[in-house]
């Protein structure tokens, strides 16, 4: 098992990311990333690996993310960052060049079912049978939001 510190060390950066995907908000992402680790000491089991306990967090953090939305209050209401423009540097590591820059924001900008297989996919390496399990879907849904989503990114990033 998994010392949680270690964990949260390893991968917070990944959590927080694929919340700030669904969330668009970094308050809220933060908000959900530290339930996201909360759940994980809560609820403690036995990791089989540390690829293991990383797609867990992943799917857990994912489902609350679904969660909240869910939530008659947040459907209600606009962020500042939206009334403003949203802040997607918050996410960013600043090291990266010009396009990775524009690349990242537009898989930001891209639908939930498009820009979380994506990020997945691309900046985490997840196989495609991989992401359908953590996102209940099939493999073949996945590889078509994959398509459909590079298909748009290509046209914006043109």
């Amino acid at each position: 098992m998994f010392e949680p510190e270690l964990l949260y060390d390893l991968y917070f950066d990944t959590v927080y990311k694929v919340c700030f995907l669904y969330m668009k908000n970094a308050d809220d992402a933060k908000d959900i990333t530290q339930e996201t680790f909360f759940q994980m000491i809560r609820k403690p089991f036995k990791y089989e690996s540390d690829e293991k306990a990383k797609a867990w967090l992943i799917v857990c953090a994912s489902n609350l993310c679904k969660n909240h939305k869910k939530k008659w209050w947040f459907k209600k209401s606009v962020s500042f960052d939206e009334k403003v423009g949203n802040n997607i540097e918050d996410c960013e590591s600043g090291t990266e060049d010009e396009y990775t820059n524009d690349v990242y924001q537009a898989v930001m900008a891209l639908e939930d079912k498009y820009s979380i297989p994506i990020y997945l996919y691309y900046y985490e390496g997840y196989t495609t049978k991989e992401i359908a399990n953590m996102l209940n879907s099939k493999p073949s849904t996945i590889q078509t939001r994959l398509a459909k989503a590079r298909e748009i990114l290509k046209m914006e990033l043109e």
